[in-house]
């Protein structure tokens, strides 16, 4: 098998609409383009830094990385979520390597609002669940009562086949 030089390698690690961020003892040393547009999104809309978050987070399962990768769902200062890829890598020289992917969830909760033909306040009202908020806090994000949000989830349950919120998040992540 022939092995690919270290330029081609870089030039698909950048091509990558993941973005992908290699960390050296806690260190990041590398962020590919798609990881610094998300970096520089969430900095602009909500004042979050993606690698400090990301470091944050590599440190917390940095013990739980000598049994496999490790998946987390992570949520940023802004509520959002993300899906956290964290893998540790081979290193002849002793350092700590560490390879992490995110993966932001809006794309799933497209697909998650096709499949189950939801509208367009119920996905509203369904990502808000997501980061945690109840129904009055929903209601009062999306302007609307939180006996409007009951309604909303009721109908969401009913379109996903679930009866609480913990299995709707469930079934979504």
């Amino acid at each position: 098998m022939q092995t690919l030089s270290s330029v081609v390698l870089r030039a698909v690690i950048d091509e990558l609409s993941l973005p992908l961020l290699l960390l050296s003892n806690l260190r990041v040393i590398y962020v590919n383009p798609a990881a610094e547009r998300l970096s520089a999104r969430l900095k602009q809309e909500h004042g979050t830094q993606l690698r400090i978050l990301i470091r944050d987070h590599v440190e917390a399962v940095g013990a739980d990385l000598e049994r496999g990768p490790v998946v987390s769902l992570v949520t940023a200062e802004n509520g959002e979520t993300f899906y956290v890829h964290v893998n540790r890598l081979p290193s002849d020289s002793g350092e700590a390597l560490a390879l992490v992917t995110v993966r932001d969830l809006a794309p799933d909760r497209n697909a998650f609002k096709r499949r189950y033909h939801l509208s367009e306040r119920e996905a509203q009202v369904v990502d808000l669940v997501l980061r945690g908020l109840g129904n009055r806090d929903i209601g009062t994000t999306l302007g609307i009562t939180p006996g409007t949000t009951k309604k909303h989830l009721t109908s969401v349950f009913n379109k996903v086949g679930v009866d609480s919120r913990t299995q709707l998040i469930s079934k979504l992540a």
